[in-house]
């Protein structure tokens, strides 16, 4: 695809604030939400590559992670395959770094695991962010690169700090018709028919071409913290070898005046519990790990 071909050619994205640290601190977290915007917040400082991804080893490389093995070709519908492996193997086993299509990533809900949390980022991180409170979490995410996001919403605000690597973030306002959702009676309410914003076909999907004047592109750098409040549609994109992020997934009562966000994340949650699929349930600490 040329520029001229693009989707984005001619369209500016919107620039997103950028705070310091103190500044996220004076705000306060319930400011920063109901502000409604995407915001990136300078957190941690810059180290080698390798020293943050050291750290996760130490701590969590005995613990179990999800895995998900899904092909990415275009045409894949198919749902990723859930399993369980030791974080460290993903690290250690050929068979998932070898690959440059983003077939593996792996995630783990470590909310019960506090210490380590404030280990790795270097600060109380509870009273901060309350991702011990039920429904919240505190989730890693690990991937190599070519992994590429497809279009969606998530139901809970999003405090997003990247480890190690780079990730391409393209946000767009929260909507329901503009989107064309995808088969929400299959669990997928969440994601849009049009699986990539960067490769829209202005045939199919006319009313979401025009949203893209709205769009918010940004590259987190290690250190930032970026706010994605719920609601927001975005694909994220791994820019480097090794991508390592903190999450944390808080409930707020914003939902509520977002219905399709609302019936969704009830559905997806019945949904996932009857048939037996992964929702990110919170694993427990390794029996003898380190702390």
């Amino acid at each position: 695809m040329t520029d001229a071909d693009s989707p984005f050619h001619g369209i500016k994205s919107i620039p997103v604030p950028r705070l310091s640290l103190d500044e996220f601190l004076t705000w306060g977290r319930q400011a920063i939400i109901r502000a409604d915007v995407p915001m990136i917040i300078d957190v941690l400082p810059q180290v080698d590559p390798g020293v943050r991804r050291d750290a996760v080893l130490e701590k969590l490389g005995d613990s179990n992670v999800a895995l998900f093995t899904k092909q990415r070709s275009s045409g894949n519908d198919q749902r990723a395959v859930v399993t369980k492996i030791r974080l460290r193997e993903f690290f250690d086993r050929e068979i998932y770094n070898a690959h440059t299509d983003g077939s593996y990533r792996i995630v783990s809900n470590i909310k019960n695991q506090p210490e380590v949390i404030d280990h790795l980022l270097g600060f109380d991180t509870r009273q901060m962010f309350d991702y011990q409170a039920p429904l919240n979490s505190a989730n890693i995410w690990v991937s190599y690169n070519g992994l590429l996001g497809r279009n969606h919403f998530d139901e809970f605000e999003n405090f997003n700090l990247q480890l190690e690597g780079r990730k391409r973030f393209i946000m767009l306002p929260p909507g329901h018709k503009d989107y064309y959702i995808r088969s929400v009676l299959h669990g997928y309410g969440h994601h849009s028919k049009a699986r990539r914003v960067d490769n829209l076909d202005p045939r199919r999907f006319p009313r979401l071409v025009a949203m893209l004047a709205q769009r918010r592109d940004i590259v987190l750098e290690p250190g930032q913290m970026l706010y994605l409040p719920l609601g927001w549609w975005h694909q994220v994109d791994g820019l480097d070898r090794v991508n390592i992020n903190i999450n944390f997934w808080l409930r707020d009562a914003k939902i509520l005046r977002r219905p399709y966000v609302l019936g969704d994340a009830l559905y997806k949650a019945a949904f996932r519990r009857l048939n037996g699929f992964y929702d990110y349930q919170a694993e427990e600490a390794p029996m003898g790990g380190k702390k």
